[in-house]
């Protein structure tokens, strides 16, 4: 290899480990009246405690402490041999996601005054599912300038047994000295906490894309009545906040605009003011799906004559951001992430920042072509099933609890993707989505023939979130020659083809024709990428360009055989090698090989010796199948199949809601 593609490989190298920033949440800054931050990154500085009889320190992952409750629901955590004056660190901070816990307690002894050794405590009570929160305490009147605070101990109640309660950082505060605005919460046991920092919503930070010709709703939280101001693009709006501290202003459609402009919310009260810079307005896409959506650009490059185009040049107006994945048994609310995503222009010098391959390229395709800014947003969890991005909703409504057992291999964990990554994001509009998943739902029969309810739903659920004339955009199943049943990734490629032939506005992208039948996570993810660009070109933005291989229309018996008529040929069908991969079958229900011609520039001729009287023909009907019929612009036709169970494009249609329309 050359030094130049060495060099750029490493390159792009460094751009996937900078995407793997946006997915990890980033240590809170100091502050100067911090006496101690504890932010969990290894080891825990001492933190321990007791669960089900052992005692020891805890775990960390993604900077996060991970503390497991017992049998009971319980955990506790503590720290001792502090000795701080109580004088001075006289505020305490905690910042967890406590799960499905519904009450918490600080426990903290003093020492030096009368009340030596004498624990003190404060309950209060937790919303179950919140997320990630700032817990702040005030010691001050429990203590005295005479008393020093000793250990400090932390206990949730009501988790779930074994469930984990993740503490990202703990903070001791000179309380006479904090002089930035910060979460103060009025703890009154019995009464649910009032929070009373200003903060926007954890997805408006430096470097976002707004969506275009949308109204376009900002919202965060503050001290109850207040009153917030958002100012942006010579917009100026004001809401007052309700009792619990929520407020959400909507600011009226906008143009596209790549001019770099502030957003600024704030409120009468000093030092409640957030300003974000450098924002743009233009679409903004939702990319989901598992780990081949996510391939990194250093194993997922372009051909080489576009090597130094795409991957040498910055594109400042191509941006994204990513959702940690994360699970949860309810859906969080859009204001409980604490820290803010991570927005990056797509940056190739002088140090590469990309996002996930397939996105990447799409996006650059669309930012080429419509000449306006492009947002990213990433929910991406490697091994995931659909039906984790299910909400509960929406999986009631299709499996019982029994067929959801045999459907979902974490069954414990359905909706929880959904939940934790795609609820808080609502009402954040934006122009369309795509999806890049499947491979975790052809394990066995039920997933695979589950998989005809579960996509269909998944669009139909993202529709009433986010508009019932949402553009979806599928990712169909490559080649792959593994451990699945046999054909299984056959009727996974068939629901994603019905989806874009009975649902509303949803594209494909096929791909079987490029992938690498040995490979789970093929590498050439640029052909991917652009062919989705195809499809919302064609699909979203009018533009008159084919982005669809040969389409199955019909058949008629002719001489001894049957006759297949296409759609999206273009100048005409062609052939790539022999035509192979077409079968018939009889009455008898058998299938077998069949000899396939182009009999003119839509029609292709199928025959079999052994069945004079052809019933059904399929074609490309296996896990790992050959591609050899396409179109003049150089794009395959999918697998299909001619006698497709009416039964099927029921449930399918049922479960995305079209017949619900009629």
């Amino acid at each position: 290899m050359k030094a130049k593609h060495i060099t750029l490989l490493n390159r792009i190298l460094a751009a996937a480990l900078a995407f793997a920033g946006v997915t990890a949440f980033a240590a809170p800054p100091a502050d100067e009246a911090e006496l101690q931050v504890w932010n969990f990154k290894n080891p825990t500085d001492g933190w321990s405690g007791i669960v089900n009889g052992k005692y020891g320190s805890w775990p960390v992952s993604n900077l996060s402490m991970q503390v497991k409750a017992d049998s009971k629901g319980n955990c506790a955590f503590e720290r001792g041999g502090m000795n701080f004056p109580a004088d001075k660190a006289n505020v305490v901070q905690i910042q967890a996601d406590a799960g499905s816990a519904n009450k918490g307690r600080l426990s903290f002894t003093t020492g030096v005054s009368q009340s030596a050794n004498k624990e003190k405590m404060i309950e209060f009570d937790v919303k179950p599912g919140s997320g990630f929160q700032d817990y702040t305490f005030d010691l001050k009147s429990l203590t005295t300038w005479k008393d020093q605070i000793s250990t400090v101990r932390f206990e949730f109640v009501g988790l779930k047994p074994d469930e984990v309660v993740n503490v990202r950082c703990i903070k001791m505060f000179y309380g006479e000295k904090i002089s930035k605005p910060m979460v103060y919460t009025n703890f009154t046991p019995g009464l649910p906490p009032v929070v009373r920092e200003f903060r926007l919503g954890f997805l408006f930070h430096d470097n976002m894309v707004l969506q275009r010709e949308k109204p376009v709703p900002v919202w965060g939280r503050s001290k109850p009545g207040e009153v917030v101001t958002v100012s942006f693009a010579g917009q100026k709006k004001s809401a007052t906040t309700d009792a619990s501290g929520k407020w959400q202003i909507l600011l009226d459609p906008m143009p596209a605009s790549a001019e770099s402009r502030t957003l600024t919310a704030s409120t009468p009260v000093k030092d409640h003011s957030v300003t974000v810079p450098n924002v743009v307005v233009g679409d903004v896409w939702l990319v989901g799906g598992q780990s081949n959506m996510g391939g990194n650009t250093a194993e997922n490059t372009p051909p080489a004559e576009r090597q130094q185009e795409l991957l040498e040049t910055n594109y400042p107006n191509l941006r994204y951001t990513g959702i940690s994945p994360q699970n949860r048994d309810t859906p969080l609310a859009n204001d409980a992430a604490e820290d803010p995503v991570v927005w990056r222009p797509a940056m190739a010098k002088p140090f590469p920042s990309l996002p996930p391959a397939v996105s990447y390229y799409f996006g650059q395709a669309l930012h080429a072509s419509q000449k306006v800014p492009i947002g990213l947003i990433m929910l991406i969890k490697a091994g995931s099933q659909v039906e984790q991005w299910l909400d509960a909703a929406s999986l009631k409504a299709i499996f019982t609890d029994e067929d959801l057992k045999k459907v979902c291999a974490t069954s414990h964990l359905a909706s929880g993707l959904h939940n934790a990554m795609v609820a808080p994001l609502a009402p954040f509009p934006i122009r369309g989505a795509f999806w890049y998943q499947g491979e975790s739902n052809s394990d066995n029969e039920p997933r695979y023939m589950g998989y005809y309810k579960s996509l269909p739903a998944l669009i139909k659920s993202w529709r009433a979130m986010w508009g019932k004339d949402l553009p979806v955009f599928i990712v169909q199943l490559p080649a792959f020659d593994g451990k699945y049943p046999p054909d299984s990734w056959a009727f996974v490629r068939e629901v994603e083809l019905l989806c874009s032939q009975h649902l509303p506005n949803v594209g494909l992208a096929v791909t079987f024709d490029e992938g690498d039948p040995k490979n789970l996570h093929p590498r050439n993810k640029y052909f991917v990428g652009t062919r989705l660009g195809l499809a919302a070109r064609s699909m979203v933005y009018g533009e008159k360009v084919e982005s669809f291989g040969p389409v199955y229309a019909g058949l008629e018996p002719k001489g001894g055989g049957v006759s297949l008529r296409f759609t999206h040929v273009g100048t005409g069908l062609k052939a790539r090698g022999d035509l192979v991969g077409f079968e018939v079958r009889g009455a008898d229900q058998r299938w077998l090989p069949a000899k396939a011609v182009i009999a003119d520039k839509d029609h292709v001729l199928v025959t079999c010796p052994e069945v004079p009287k052809p019933e059904a023909v399929r074609y490309a009907w296996s896990n790992s199948p050959t591609a050899c019929l396409f179109n003049d612009s150089s794009l395959p036709a999918s697998p299909f199949r001619t006698d497709v169970p009416a039964t099927l494009v029921e449930t399918l249609k049922k479960s995305g809601g079209v017949l619900d329309a009629k």
